[in-house]
């Protein structure tokens, strides 16, 4: 009788211990009591009979739902993951403490460096959209630029880089410069109703204009008058000069 009361609290503490009761548990032990595996083999979890969430071998957590070895990275649409309440990404040892990207091999979408404080959108294509794709794919001159912002941009400061000396249009000072007469200009005033060199009314609508080129020309043309300026002031002088004689 005492082996056999033995026997089945041995048998009691075997069951006990192969199970977790559903209503919770109580006295358990990190590192002996645990939900997992202990060969090599992945965790799986699921649902309804499905697969939806797998924690492999190399401690990666895949929310496939559904299993494919050829696209492993495809999720449900639409996507069914959320977290209530605040949602903290670290991985401290590792300068991006939170990525994204459609699958391994592809680009990177999105990449926050935890330890310079930068945020990185599309740090491989390099192309940011702020608005819908319909107002990207109905500017037809839109693409090929970094970023595109629809409704505009309201900032405190803006620097734009230049490139070279040339880019900058001080060479309108130079000795060597041609000037275009004040005569011709007014010729070509009144036969395109602008000024030369500068896109008319119906060109920047259409295109628009570039903000550091148009910087860059308003200059240049600002210098020319200048230098226009100063050649009307010593004819002036020489007039005065010429009538006090």
């Amino acid at each position: 009788m005492k082996k056999t009361i033995i026997l089945m609290g041995i048998l009691c503490g075997l069951s006990m211990n192969a199970q977790w009761s559903l209503t919770g548990n109580a006295g358990t032990t990190p590192g002996t009591n645990f939900i997992g595996t202990t060969d090599n083999r992945d965790l799986v979890f699921k649902t309804n009979g499905t697969e939806k969430m797998k924690v492999d071998i190399s401690g990666n957590i895949d929310f496939t739902g559904s299993v494919s070895s050829t696209y492993p990275w495809l999720f449900p649409s639409p996507a069914k993951y959320k977290f209530y309440g605040p949602a903290t990404f670290s991985l401290m040892e590792n300068s991006a403490d939170f990525l994204i990207y459609s699958n391994p091999n592809d680009s990177k979408l999105l990449r926050v460096d935890g330890e310079k404080g930068l945020v990185f959108l599309q740090e491989d294509l390099g192309a940011v959209i702020i608005g819908t794709k319909n107002d990207l794919y109905s500017c037809t001159t839109c693409f090929g630029y970094k970023l595109f912002v629809k409704g505009g941009i309201k900032t405190e400061k803006v620097k734009v880089e230049i490139a070279a000396e040339n880019n900058w249009a001080d060479y309108v000072f130079k000795k060597d410069y041609k000037l275009m007469p004040l005569k011709d200009i007014e010729s070509y005033i009144r036969t395109n109703g602008h000024l030369p060199e500068v896109p008319s009314t119906e060109e920047a609508i259409q295109n628009g204009i570039e903000l550091k080129e148009m910087n860059i020309l308003l200059l240049k043309k600002v210098e020319e008058l200048t230098l226009h300026l100063i050649e009307q002031d010593k004819r002036l002088k020489e007039l005065e000069a010429n009538n006090k004689k």
